[in-house]
């Protein structure tokens, strides 16, 4: 029987074993969905100001608003930049600094603006049908690319215009299609594609760079405009795209070049097989760096940091001997060196790469991400986004000075009221001896008001990928804090496959699914259990995406927790492969397809244990999650349910992969925590 759950926030507080009148508090679900986050800084040519957003959630409208900000970058009152009706997003500013380009998407389709902080006007930049996102300054200031997802075979706004209507008015809903990748993360193929357009920045009609072209740039889902640069002398355009019918199992995507005044792409890393993106000039106009993983089907190969000599054409690595993934860079405006963030045990750091290869970490300390680099004085002026487990993301600068160090400035003091009043404990680092006697690292949370003399339940946390890390962050999603409120003590293991601990270590869990990876976690969960402030006799475990696979493997192959949560899991791996949309991945990690080889797909696929499971799971489905089909969830329910195991489904019919709708965020929370204290602490009460 479905079981409805009212959405009146004010009743929604965590559980807590006593009550306590005492501040600072535990974190509700009201307090943490009302946290205000910043994203994309963007500091000025000059490294005087600092532009960057804030989305604001809703909690009356279970909405959210995304606002344009600016601030000095030696801090002090931060001004609005966007109007309250229309919002605004993803600022870049002008070469000479004097304006900035941003999006706004509120009355409609999303539209490129240009603002003028010093004059206070601001006008708009485009008015396609088709919108526009991602907008990025020529060097000399008078034009900007964007994106706008067109139909290739137009020519022109109308025709995009009519094709649109078109399409609206079919009297049936189906859809045909004659190639794989027909669906992909939570959208289905429409038939449009994200081109590259120019326009004068003075107004115009857009030109697109690729017209008639079937492929998009840059590569959905998760591209930005970090995929597309302009070359310091404004003829050209480098983009990340991907070409071919076989976008399902092979993730070589390629950088190519477009002249601004038109003409035929070039794929300038057409000899390199595994996948190519994020270009960036360097300020000199000598160097095209980028992106780029070795291996042609193998999306968690080591992501190196290239570098193409535009005169030799000769490729280089930078820098050298460097076993970590390259998440973000940027040059230096003096062309002698890059900025790098890369993920480095258990957090993202920032280092210094000079062009002969040289690395060091220059970072004081903290996670980094989003990161914008400007120039004062003659040094490097950063701005970026930092936070912990117990601290909301927040906007830093930090003049970079490799002689004299300074302290990064935060610029931003969001959520200053509400952090208050809260009782948020920091992680703290783990280490063990894993399988193969192999060191292991992870995070510890105790739960607010700790108490050393009392004995808490462990709740562990899986994390997704399976090539990923819990990271010193604070997650917007999986929040370590909210599963530690109720009086939890929280335990997030990295075990083989996660990040920031060479390749090796990342690559050892392909082909593996059950075996290292789950004796890593279960030897954690010996060390978590041993101390002395936890009741090791009552244990729960959480986890989504591999998580959720490794919840119902678990659930077959120990009895030692009280309670499980899957969220979005597979279940019957070949099943899941069949119906998944990058084909890639299970092919890589699992040794192909399941009809040339089932040994893997038999052997670590937790259908084939389910006579085994005997603890009592919530299984959590997204019913538009494309990566992990909604099959997977119900096969897991109803292997459950048929076996008589105490067990829940909650099903989200218009959620994908992620939960991120303000009103089944309250569901899902709710759910998860009623779970979790039936089994690992029935006399606290529930949330009503």
């Amino acid at each position: 029987m479905m079981r409805r759950i009212a959405l009146a926030l004010c009743a929604l507080a965590p559980l807590a074993f006593t009550a306590r009148a005492q501040q600072p508090r535990a974190m509700t679900i009201r307090d943490f969905l009302s946290v205000v986050r910043p994203g994309e800084p963007a500091i000025s040519p000059d490294g005087r100001w600092v532009a960057y957003d804030v989305t604001t959630p809703d909690l009356a409208t279970h909405h959210k608003r995304t606002d344009l900000w600016m601030v000095s970058a030696g801090g002090g009152a931060a001004r609005r930049v966007s109007t309250e009706a229309l919002g605004g997003r993803g600022a870049r500013w002008s070469p000479d600094g004097k304006a900035l380009a941003y999006v706004t998407t509120r009355g409609g389709t999303p539209q490129v603006w240009i603002f003028e902080p010093a004059k206070g006007v601001r006008r708009q930049l485009t008015r396609l049908s088709t919108g526009a996102d991602g907008p990025i300054w020529a060097p000399a200031g008078g034009m900007v690319a964007f994106v706008s997802s067109v139909y290739p075979g137009c020519a022109d706004d109308a025709c995009n215009r009519r094709r649109a209507r078109e399409a609206k008015d079919q009297p049936s809903d189906a859809r045909i299609y004659d190639h794989l990748l027909y669906r992909h993360w939570m959208s289905w193929d429409d038939g449009t594609r994200s081109h590259l357009f120019v326009v004068a920045a003075g107004g115009g009609t857009p030109r697109d760079l690729l017209a008639g072209k079937d492929y998009d740039t840059p590569v959905p889902p998760f591209g930005g405009s970090a995929d597309y640069a302009w070359s310091p002398d404004g003829q050209e355009l480098a983009f990340t795209t991907k070409v071919g019918n076989d976008q399902a199992w092979t993730t070589n995507t390629d950088v190519y070049t477009v002249p601004v005044s038109g003409g035929e792409p070039v794929n300038v890393t057409a000899d390199m097989p595994g996948a190519e993106s994020g270009p960036a000039y360097s300020p000199d106009g000598r160097y095209l760096a980028f992106l780029s993983q070795a291996q042609a089907a193998y999306e968690s190969d080591r992501i190196r940091l290239m570098l193409k000599d535009r005169t030799t054409g000769a490729v280089k690595e930078l820098p050298r001997d460097f076993d970590r993934w390259v998440g973000e860079y940027g040059w230096e405006p003096n062309s002698q060196g890059l900025i790098v963030i890369a993920e480095d045990h258990q957090a993202n750091r920032i280092f210094h790469v000079t062009i002969g290869g040289d690395v060091h970490h220059i970072h004081p300390g903290g996670d980094a991400s989003q990161l914008s680099i400007g120039s004062r004085d003659g040094h490097d002026v950063l701005a970026y986004v930092s936070d912990a487990t117990n601290r909301p993301p927040q906007v830093f600068v930090w003049r970079v000075d490799h002689e004299h160090p300074a302290t990064p400035l935060q610029v931003t003091h969001l959520n200053a009221a509400l952090l208050a009043q809260l009782d948020l404990p920091p992680a703290e680092e783990i280490g063990w001896l894993g399988a193969g006697g192999d060191s292991v690292y992870g995070w510890l949370l105790k739960p607010p008001a700790f108490d050393s003399t009392r004995r808490y339940p462990l709740l562990v946390l899986v994390h997704g990928g399976p090539q990923g890390a819990w990271l010193d962050e604070f997650h917007s999603r999986w929040n370590p804090e909210m599963f530690a409120a109720p009086g939890y003590v929280v335990f997030l293991p990295n075990p083989r496959g996660s990040t920031g601990f060479g390749q090796r270590f990342i690559d050892q869990i392909a082909r593996d699914w059950g075996g290292k990876v789950y004796e890593d976690i279960m030897k954690g969960v010996d060390v978590a259990a041993a101390l002395p402030y936890v009741d090791s006799t009552r244990m729960g475990a959480a986890g989504g995406s591999f998580g959720g696979h490794m919840i119902n493997w678990i659930n077959g192959h120990t009895s030692r927790f009280k309670a499980l949560v899957a969220h979005d899991g597979d279940f019957d791996l070949s099943s899941f492969y069949g119906a998944t949309e990058e084909l890639w991945f299970p092919e890589h990690d699992l040794g192909g397809p399941p009809w040339k080889d089932r040994t893997d797909y038999e052997r670590w696929s937790p259908d084939h244990f389910a006579q085994d499971m005997r603890t009592p799971e919530l299984v959590v489905q997204g019913g538009m999650d494309f990566r992990i089909p909604e099959g997977e969830g119900m096969q897991a329910f109803t292997a459950l349910q048929r076996q008589g195991v105490p067990s829940r489904f909650l099903y989200f019919p218009d959620e994908g992969h992620w939960v991120l709708q303000l009103q089944d965020q309250v569901v899902w929370w709710t759910t998860v925590h009623e779970w979790l204290a039936r089994y690992l602490h029935p006399e606290a009460p529930a949330p009503r």
